[in-house]
């Protein structure tokens, strides 16, 4: 040890007297690539701002163009139909000759209905005129348009919303006289307006609507497809007009501008994907890395050019790894410059004598770990198989153990008309624990075939077998039942063992209150008091009740941050574990989904054993 120790001493006191880093990577990578990282991302800023400021400004161009369209539209429209409500004859209550002429030679008029509102604040119709078309019939006769139309021209000044009634029609709502005038009247018109609505129907970069600071869209998208939080500080805006940059549901960007129509409280807002927007930018950054790229593998080039005076040293060291490879450890090289490359031509020789060492260790430990997998293979011939059927009694169990060998034992038998089941934990895991779950096997095979055994018996004698064996060094927890078929009675008896569950069979789903503990008689763990005289209980035991035995590292299962899933998660997943698989072996595989989900491929502090054992209402076939 002491000359491995002083070769070492002798690496760490190498002296480099020129890095290699300063040589040619330094010098001939590092500066073009901070240069040309540094020009790209200024350059990219600058384009960018550029970019949103033209975006905002087409945008803007938009937004206002189509305001003033749709101004213009509107009052036209409000114009004509004015004209029309003007010629309404109170005394007759209709419309005149010349209002129904009016009314008829416009072709973009497809009906128009007058209401006033009353004393008592309701509003009555005063008339329509509607033309012989489905849209002008289907208009007049759906009361939700009509009164959602009349509910914005009470408010506002003005309102308008796309219909789909006609392709190219629009629904307008305008009041006549002021609103605090009780006897003010409203007027409601389908009325064709393709320029307008052909103008925000386009498609392009910019996606148009309308909309109403009271946060409703007229037009423009189709219903359902806005997203309102993008225009929260549209509809909050006392402006005329502005733009603004916000991000979606979809948690896309999009640049927006929007611009007062100047009737009612209606807005033109334009937006625009900003991501769509920049695509301009992808190309430049593009374009620029392709350049990075060639220019790294120029400046590569150029680097082994100017280091091919140290490919020899190299060359050697390559060639020297290979015979590591092949078995040779004999092998050394010669330190041929006070560089890295010589630093490394004696860690390599450093290394040589360390691999020698640490392979005969290699084969030491992979001899130990043969002889542990041997007592692996025996202790799993020691568990019965995880699944049997005793007639009515359906027995599933499983077994998990944290290391190579366990300190958990199951097992079952049937004796004549009676079933056993047995469990114990010996204390720790490991070599040692697996040790004294083969001598408990060992007891409970001779047990087994003694005559009129009781679970009370058979604990004493396993105790005197445990304690006789560790010499009082290594104890086990440990719970054995028998179920007699005939009178329809489960014993069992308890060495300090965590207590099995009962759940007596209903009609109705189980709740915590549910699980019977089993934990009536109890008794030191096997292997502590040599001579003690264990006691057992008897209790009913019907179709459909369910006894669920473990041992502690089911609560002891930690996640990857450490909690532990506790007997308050235990329980609750046992409870519906039960009330939701139809049987003992459903039953248990939902309890494991359970555990391997919270668990989520973290070690296992403990052994985890688990046994359902089920009393069918219906005798197996």
């Amino acid at each position: 040890m002491i000359p491995t120790f002083s070769r070492y001493i002798s690496m760490r006191n190498f002296k480099i007297r020129l890095s290699l880093r300063y040589k040619l990577l330094l010098l001939l990578t590092t500066l073009p690539v901070i240069s040309l990282t540094l020009y790209l991302v200024m350059a990219t800023d600058l384009f960018q701002k550029d970019k949103v400021a033209y975006v905002f400004d087409s945008s803007a161009t938009v937004s206002r163009s189509l305001a003033t369209q749709m101004r213009v539209e509107m009052q036209g429209a409000y114009g004509q139909l004015r004209s029309v409500v003007e010629h309404y004859d109170f005394n007759l209550k209709q419309f005149n000759d010349v209002g129904n002429d009016l009314f008829n030679k416009n072709p973009k008029a497809h009906a128009v209905i007058l209401f006033r509102r009353g004393a008592d604040g309701q509003y009555t119709k005063l008339g329509e005129l509607v033309k012989d078309t489905p849209a002008a019939k289907n208009f007049a006769g759906d009361p939700s348009t009509i009164g959602k139309l009349r509910a914005q021209a009470v408010e506002n000044t003005g309102f308008v919303m796309a219909s789909p009634l006609a392709p190219g029609a629009i629904s307008i709502s305008f009041r006549l006289g002021e609103k605090t005038e009780t006897d003010h009247m409203v007027v409601m018109a389908l009325y064709q307006a393709d320029d307008m609505v052909n103008a925000f129907e386009g498609v392009g970069l910019y996606a148009s609507m309308v909309v109403t600071r009271g946060g409703s869209v007229s037009f423009g998208e189709p219903q359902g497809a806005q997203d309102m939080s993008l225009l929260q500080n549209v509809m909050s805006s006392k402006a005329a007009e502005g733009t603004l940059e916000a991000k979606g549901k979809d948690n896309q960007t999009y640049l927006i501008s929007y611009a007062s129509v100047g009737i009612g409280d209606m807005v033109v807002v334009s937006k625009v994907d900003k991501q769509k927007a920049l695509k301009a930018v992808e190309v430049l950054v593009a374009k620029s890395i392709l350049f990075f790229v060639a220019l790294i593998a120029l400046t590569l080039l150029i680097s082994v050019f100017a280091s091919s005076q140290l490919t020899l040293s190299l060359r050697e060291l390559f060639e020297a790894t290979g015979k590591i490879a092949a078995g040779d450890f004999s092998v050394r090289v010669k330190a041929r410059s006070r560089d890295e490359v010589g630093g490394l031509a004696e860690s390599f020789n450093f290394m040589a004598e360390e691999v020698s060492r640490l392979m005969s260790e290699t084969a030491e430990k992979a001899r130990m770990q043969s002889e542990l997998d041997t007592v692996k293979t025996v202790q799993e011939a020691l568990f019965p198989e995880s699944e049997v059927q005793f007639g009515p009694i359906h027995i599933k169990g499983h077994f998990e153990p944290a290391s190579e060998c366990g300190g958990d034992w199951w097992s079952y038998s049937r004796v004549g008309d009676k079933i056993y089941l047995w469990i114990g934990d010996a204390t720790g895991h490991g070599t040692p624990a697996a040790l004294i779950t083969s001598a408990a096997r060992s007891a409970a095979a001779v047990i087994e075939g003694l005559p009129d055994m009781t679970p009370a018996k058979a604990l004493t004698i396993m105790n005197r077998a445990i304690n006789m064996t560790s010499k009082g060094q290594i104890m086990m927890t440990f719970f054995i039942a028998s179920i007699d078929l005939l009178r329809g009675e489960f014993t069992y008896a308890s060495a300090s063992h965590d207590p099995p569950y009962l759940l007596k069979r209903s009609n109705a789903k189980l709740t915590r209150k549910d699980l019977i503990p089993l934990n009536e008689v109890n008794g030191p763990r096997l292997g502590d008091v040599k001579d003690h005289i264990y006691k057992e209980t008897t209790l009913d035991f019907a179709p459909g009740d369910m006894v669920f035995f473990y041992t502690d590292g089911i609560l002891d299962i930690q996640d990857a941050a450490g909690k532990k899933w506790g007997e308050r998660a235990f329980l609750k997943s046992l409870v519906d574990s039960a009330n939701e698989g139809a049987d003992a072996d459903l039953k248990v595989g939902r309890l494991l989904t359970q555990l391997n989900a919270f668990r989520n491929g973290s070690d296992l502090i403990d052994d985890v054993t688990m046994v359902m054992c089920e009393y069918e209402r219906k005798e197996a076939a």
